[in-house]
């Protein structure tokens, strides 16, 4: 209807027209804020992970302008570079061998986005101790920002899929799932990964979809390719959603439609991946730089522990150990598996 012109036309506007819907979005949006709020409030603590501040501190030199480089200079580091011809020197930073760049991106672009002072502010030290330390806030809003951003496209792929009632059970599970939130205030990127996920799923319902009319959809495979790629740039292993999506390439289309599925993909994820792998190539000789390695380590292993792989001046990367894969492997389907039922019992105790 028109913009209401009397006090009978507001009243139907707000309980049956466009205003029911945006009181109801405005009370959704407010309700995802003080959620938020009410987490952060009891259970922020800062940055507690090495990765985190590792990734934190290549954001702050991209911010600077010294590229992706870190002024953390491990043994391991500086011994495998020294047998590649670089020469130690302490005093200039070292290029990042071990971590995905795609975090620490967004972190330097937050921090360009703030004027200088303020950006300045964010890593003096705190006037009293629980004030807290300004740049874990700004790794926090961040991460606050890409869940919220990760709710909404779930909400929509949804709805896309289902129903506006199905679309918003999924953001109501998503919000009050406990692993998402632990993951969310340690700061450590997961609701980027979840974000680029749940994103590539939106694509390949557009691809699908469109398959399902006859239409042929390069821009979308390509897009998908591109979202693999970003996916890869965030977290390695996660780029291994390309190869699903090669494989459903391959299996969803038929002749020359399969072969243009197959380039488009792939060349979105070469793009987007590309250069990234290039540069890993030339400074150790793998794709992944020395994150090649965590194939091959445990967390809590003290026969394959990944800092003390680090800490050693040995040039040589760890072999592979069958039996230390496996463990790591159930180990991780275990730590999945109870992350899993949390959030599943979470939503069972909201749905009744």
């Amino acid at each position: 209807m028109a913009r209401p012109r009397t006090v009978q036309e507001l009243i139907h506007w707000l309980e049956l027209g466009a205003g029911a819907r945006w009181i109801r979005l405005a009370a959704v949006l407010f309700g995802v804020l003080a959620l938020s709020l009410l987490v952060v409030w009891k259970q922020f603590r800062g940055a507690t992970s090495e990765a985190t501040l590792l990734q934190a501190g290549v954001g702050r030199q991209l911010a600077a302008g010294e590229g992706f480089t870190t002024p953390v200079i491990y043994p391991q580091t500086a011994a495998f570079l020294a047998a590649r011809g670089v020469h130690f020197d302490p005093a200039r930073a070292y290029p990042e061998l071990y971590q995905a760049p795609l975090y620490p991106l967004a972190i330097a672009a937050t921090l360009r986005l703030l004027p200088a002072s303020i950006r300045e502010s964010l890593f003096a030290a705190p006037a009293a101790p629980q004030d807290g330390y300004g740049g874990d806030y700004l790794l926090l809003w961040l991460n606050l920002a890409l869940l919220w951003l990760a709710a909404w496209v779930t909400f929509d792929l949804a709805r896309r899929l289902f129903d506006a009632r199905t679309a918003w059970l999924a953001l109501l599970a998503l919000l009050v799932s406990i692993g998402i939130w632990q993951q969310t205030i340690a700061v450590t990127g997961a609701p980027l990964l979840m974000l680029l996920a749940v994103s590539a799923f939106w694509l390949w319902q557009r691809i699908d979809t469109a398959a399902e009319e006859g239409r042929a959809a390069p821009g979308w495979l390509a897009a998908l390719g591109a979202a693999c790629g970003l996916l890869f740039l965030t977290e390695y292993s996660a780029g291994s959603l390309v190869l699903v999506a090669l494989g459903y390439g391959a299996l969803r289309f038929e002749g020359r439609a399969r072969w243009l599925a197959l380039a488009g993909v792939a060349l979105g994820f070469a793009v987007v991946a590309g250069p990234w792998m290039a540069r890993n190539v030339a400074l150790t000789g793998h794709p992944v730089g020395l994150a090649a390695q965590n194939v091959a380590l445990k967390f809590g292993d003290p026969t394959a522990e990944p800092a003390n792989q680090r800490n050693t001046l040995a040039a040589a990367l760890p072999e592979i150990d069958l039996n230390k894969l496996g463990n790591k492997t159930l180990a991780s389907l275990q730590e999945d598996l109870r992350s899993r039922v949390w959030s599943g019992g979470a939503m069972w105790l909201v749905a009744f």
